[in-house]
């Protein structure tokens, strides 16, 4: 099942993105210009990867290009070497 997952700029990492983008979901990255709230969406549909912004539609043929597209607008929260997937996602008692 797709899902539709709105967060805002630097939420997720890189990695997490790429993951939610290849199990079938659209991300949806709200990011605030010059006072303004605008939306980007990433999607992946038949292999090529979509980063729809407000004034152009970006594809990519790879996962290293997409990660290249999240990293150039700094969408994605940068991985830091210490973190593990403990520190990103909560615990069942959190």
């Amino acid at each position: 099942m797709t899902e539709t997952i709105y967060v805002e700029r630097k939420d997720l990492t890189s990695r997490q993105i790429l993951e939610n983008l290849n199990s079938g979901n659209r991300v949806i990255i709200e990011v605030d210009v010059l006072g303004k709230t605008l939306r980007m969406a990433l999607r992946r549909q038949q292999g090529t990867y979509y980063c729809d912004t407000p004034m152009k539609l970006l594809t990519f043929e790879s996962e290293e290009e997409m990660q290249a597209c999240l990293e150039r607008y700094r969408l994605a929260r940068p991985e830091s070497v210490e973190e593990t997937e403990d520190d990103v996602r909560p615990s069942a008692s959190e």
